[in-house]
């Protein structure tokens, strides 16, 4: 009776022996199953960022470029303006003048002696406006009268003002602008132009076909 008890405790030793060896070995596979997937996983966010940094630069430096090309592009209209008008103000005010009335004819424009501001007559519709004008492009309306021949040689001009005067001064380096006036002369469409030096004295007078 002994030896059958002790041989059954014996198997039952072996057989739990057995199965714990078999827990453990389970239990170390999973373990290293487990570290190895997460050693060998790469950052998930890592190759993201790099490219969102990446894009940002590219993006800045493109602006950049496009922003100093405009400026340049603007830089060299404005001095193309510039060479073009020359620096009499005179110009400047023209340009505040024909903003104001779009469909406008100047066809006399007389600077006073002070010289910051200009009387000019503008022909619109049926119409001439006399107006009060700043160097600054301020505009004063004085009176509004109507006069057919001023009219009907305003239609007829093929040259403008700022066109006349340009061509005058051109003629007259270091010359300004002291009156110009379309009219009729035998029969003849002119600008009538009169120009001062810099210091204010009369220098030359021009007539300038008007078409």
């Amino acid at each position: 009776m002994k030896n059958k008890n002790t041989a059954t405790i014996r198997r039952f030793a072996t057989t739990t022996g057995a199965a714990l060896a078999a827990v453990a070995l389970l239990a170390a596979c999973t373990t290293e199953e487990g570290s190895g997937d997460t050693v060998s996983q790469p950052p998930i966010d890592t190759p993201s960022a790099t490219v969102t940094d990446s894009g940002a630069a590219d993006t800045t430096e493109s602006t950049d470029s496009t922003d100093q090309a405009s400026a340049a592009a603007s830089d060299d209209a404005g001095n193309g303006d510039a060479a073009a008008q020359g620096d009499d103000p005179v110009f400047g005010v023209i340009d505040a003048v024909l903003a104001e009335y779009a469909d406008g004819i100047i066809v006399d424009i007389d600077r006073e002696d002070r010289g910051d501001r200009y009387d000019i007559d503008v022909v619109v519709g049926n119409e001439i406006i006399e107006l009060e004008v700043t160097v600054d492009g301020e505009i004063r309306e004085d009176e509004r009268e109507g006069d057919d021949d001023d009219i009907r040689e305003a239609q007829q001009a093929t040259v403008t003002a700022a066109d006349a005067i340009r061509e005058a001064l051109n003629q007259h380096e270091g010359s300004v602008l002291d009156e110009a006036q379309l009219d009729e002369d035998d029969d003849r469409l002119v600008w009538d132009i009169d120009l001062d030096d810099e210091n204010g004295n009369d220098l030359a007078e021009l007539e300038i076909p008007a078409n």
